[in-house]
């Protein structure tokens, strides 16, 4: 997809785990998906995230992206609990990368709730994002969706 914008041709991409049903309620996950300092613990694709929370905020994250390891800064975009935590990133000038990534938890009852995590990317470097990164970041978001459900579920964030 293309869009113009001050004569620039922009490119986007969008990137989602799958959504994943867990057996918990969504105060739970909430719990143990803003728990930055026992990523480690659950998440395969982001072990390490630094912040306060606070909107603007900077958000360090330690992010397994195939066989590199790479340290990314990020900006608070939104914090609504039990239900959304979104970051964002401008590398380079807005116009090369842009993208903000969405968590976001919803109760579908009994005691339970779902997850799904999204990026959407735009800018004119996009295309060659998605060709060498677009994988690695779908099969990450996948994992962080995985172990959650699997914290959430066994009670190991007790």
């Amino acid at each position: 997809m293309k869009s113009q914008r001050k004569g620039f041709a922009l490119f986007k991409g969008h990137v989602s785990s799958e959504p994943v049903e867990i057996d918990a309620p969504v105060e739970r996950a909430w719990e143990i998906l803003t728990d930055f300092e026992r990523y480690g613990e659950w998440n395969p694709f982001t072990p390490s995230v630094a912040t306060d929370f606070e909107i603007g905020a900077p958000v360090e994250l330690y992010v397994r992206m195939g066989p590199w390891r790479l340290k990314q800064v990020e900006r608070i975009e939104a914090v609504e609990p039990p239900q959304l935590i979104a970051w964002s990133t401008t590398m380079g000038h807005r116009f090369l990368i842009s993208a903000l990534r969405e968590q976001r938890l919803e109760p579908v009852g009994d005691g339970r709730c779902r997850y799904r995590t999204t990026d959407d990317f735009s800018g004119l470097l996009i295309p060659l994002v998605m060709l060498f990164f677009g994988g690695f970041v779908r099969r990450g978001f996948n994992d962080v969706a995985r172990g959650l459900k699997a914290r959430a579920e066994t009670g190991s964030a007790e």
